[in-house]
């Protein structure tokens, strides 16, 4: 125990480089009746002096006076634990860290890791996979106010999380901190100057830090690829993952069912196998069912793969083989470049985008040298996009009132689309793509070239049909194809910060684009072009997030069809947590630009026991004839829901 120097009427505490304010208010607090989140709290309104403007930024050497008791139980004691977890890692015996909004993947892994030999990108690597709800779809996409949990195999041998708070901050050749750590290295700086804390370099470094977007930085150097030899043999982790229950009920006059219901689980299992080889396995169950209503009632039960490969894991290299998600692209909603993956469409977009993708059989090899990364993949069999149940409300084929998605009503089509039979070609591979990635000094960017599938189906008559309706008489026996046509795909993205904002680009050329000609309805396929644009940040600095991008699809040299020659989109996201991180409110968007195609959800979330939350929302739908919204418009629904994880 540190001295305490007792003043006339104070007392005071010096602070040293190692101590924390956990620690510190911890030993300081008068007695249990007085938590350790109110005597931190009360430290810092009480000696302002001491700290870089955050409750995380306590000075080494600084002097703190012991604040009156009267003032030790100002906040009450769930608001106080409430307000330190937004800003502080999570107490150490829960094995947890909340991200703050300055904190990047690189920099929590390089303190957490259970110690200095262990490679930080191995460290990264066990925080991602073991908490896939913390990030947006990708390794790089951290959020801000999550939790991450140290896996148990990891947590057993790890220092506590309050002393891995200071250690000091992680560094890379590209990273502004490198150059304050060799500052503040042995031999670097005078030893008459006081010694700082990793805020005091931080600061140092760069008096404006990015606010948890950070690119370069936040990216592992190659050669710290996790080696398994480094990795302790452990039992099969096991966890029951992206567990919901949802209820609905639908609020539009012409609604084609009144009610819906729908539960998603994943089970999941992975273990290490000798030195360098880890294996995966997963299994998810989905059930849809609806009721009332002109479409018929249907229960769907499905049991699904998820992701089950071999990894083989070198110095500079990656061998993955097996099932597995594929996330090229950087943006948030309509990636240009996001052609290998497989689209999970049984819900149209109600899902967050990184949850509307399936599995993949593929071949995938990485390998990494310096800042440059390249990504190569091969799917031997082609797997289409995953289609809600033939009646279901949400199928790209109206049945029940003759449309099809993407085209315009057409009265005289509408009863052979009612009788039509539904064919679909899946057979093949699925192609391949190639993808070279650089990063550091702040930003990231890639270039690819893939031929790949089309995974969303696109329909059209069977040539049969074809004819007998372009001369005017009715089919025989209709029938709708979905075809998937191979494209070539040339594109990049590229993301950088400046201060708290994050800006992503991407766009892509596509050789072949299904269209549909309006004089005989025959299905050919033309050119393309698709690009988006955005930025995420935190307004105000506070915790309020926004995400806003502006996207554009273009068919080049298209003539007379019926398909949309151009799209412009706004899409995004708001969020913003309160009550003391209870509750969140949330809206994500997509607004058509050139034609009124509109999708509102706005949902309000109790998240106070995490990582479980309860929450309400509401699916609105709306825009004019020939879009998606203007197709579900009367699929509008109010929701209540559970999500979880075990």
């Amino acid at each position: 125990m540190p001295a305490l120097v007792t003043a006339s009427d104070t007392t005071t505490y010096t602070v040293r480089s190692q101590d924390t304010l956990w620690s510190i208010a911890e030993r300081l607090r008068p007695s249990t009746d007085v938590s350790v989140q109110q005597m931190m709290l009360a430290l810092y309104e009480h000696n302002p002096h001491a700290f870089d403007g955050a409750l995380e930024r306590l000075r080494a050497g600084a002097t703190l006076t012991l604040p009156p008791a009267d003032r030790l139980q100002q906040h009450v004691a769930d608001a106080a634990r409430a307000r330190v977890q937004a800003a502080e890692p999570l107490p150490a015996e829960q094995g947890a860290h909340r991200v703050r909004s300055d904190e990047t993947l690189w920099s929590i892994a390089t303190r957490l890791r259970p110690d200095e030999d262990m490679p930080v990108r191995q460290m990264a690597q066990a925080l991602y996979e073991h908490n896939p709800n913390a990030f947006d779809g990708s390794i790089d996409r951290l959020r801000a106010g999550s939790v991450l949990r140290v896996p148990p195999e990891l947590a057993r041998g790890a220092a506590t999380i309050a002393d891995a708070a200071s250690r000091p901050p992680p560094a890379t050749p590209d990273s502004p901190d490198a150059q304050a750590l060799e500052r503040a290295a042995p031999g670097a700086s005078d030893p008459r100057e006081p010694e700082t804390t990793e805020a005091d370099d931080a600061a140092d470094a760069d008096p404006s830090p990015a606010r948890g977007f950070t690119f370069g930085a936040a990216r592992p150097e190659p050669d710290e690829e996790p080696d398994a030899a480094d990795a302790p043999a452990t039992a099969w982790d096991v966890r029951l993952d992206d567990l919901l229950l949802e209820a609905g009920i639908l609020a539009a006059s012409d609604r084609p069912v009144d009610t819906t219901q729908y539960a998603r689980g994943l089970l999941r299992a992975g273990r290490p196998l000798g030195d360098r080889w880890e294996l995966r396995l997963g299994v998810r169950a989905d059930l849809q069912a609806q009721q009332g209503g002109d479409f018929p009632e249907r229960t769907r039960a499905r049991a699904d793969y998820d992701e089950n490969y071999l990894r083989y894991r070198g110095e500079n290299a990656r061998l993955t083989v097996g099932t597995q998600r594929i996330l090229w692209g950087r943006v948030d909603e309509i990636p240009p470049t996001d052609r290998l993956s497989t689209k999970d469409l049984t819900r149209f977009g109600l899902d967050p985008y990184a949850e509307r993708r399936r599995a993949n059989p593929a071949i995938r090899a990485e390998w990494f040298q310096g800042p440059w990364h390249a990504d190569l993949v091969f799917l031997p069999l082609f797997r289409p996009a995953e289609l809600p149940d033939r009646d279901s409300l949400w199928h790209p084929v109206d049945r029940t009132r003759g449309r099809l998605l993407g085209l315009p009503a057409d009265p005289a089509l509408a009863p052979v689309v009612q009788q039509a039979r539904l064919e679909d070609d899946v057979s093949g591979d699925g192609g391949g793509g190639i993808r070279l990635g650089r990063s550091g000094r702040g930003a990231d960017l890639a270039v690819t070239v893939q031929r790949a599938r089309h995974s969303q189906p696109y329909y059209r008559f069977d040539e049969p049909s074809r004819q007998a309706l372009a001369a005017g008489t009715t089919p025989d026996d209709p029938a709708l194809e979905a075809v998937h046509p191979r494209t070539w795909v040339v594109g990049g993205d590229t993301a950088f910060t400046t201060g708290a904002w994050t800006w992503r680009a991407e766009a892509a050329w596509l050789s072949d684009v299904p269209v549909t000609r309006r004089a005989d309805l025959r299905q050919t396929t033309v050119e393309g072009v698709d690009w988006v644009v955005g930025v995420e940040g935190f307004p105000g600095d506070g915790d309020f997030r926004m995400t806003t991008q502006l996207a554009g699809q273009h068919l080049l040299s298209a003539g007379d069809v019926l398909d949309a020659r151009e799209s412009y989109f706004a899409t995004g996201e708001f969020e913003a947590p309160f009550s003391a991180h209870s509750w969140r409110a949330r809206l994500r968007y997509s607004l058509g630009l050139n034609r009124r195609d509109i999708y509102l959800n706005p949902e309000l979330a109790w998240i106070a026991n995490e990582p479980m939350e309860l929450y309400l929302g509401l699916h609105w739908l709306d825009g004019a004839e020939g879009t998606v919204g203007g197709f579900y418009q009367d699929n509008r629904m109010l929701v209540l829901g559970w999500r979880g994880q075990f």
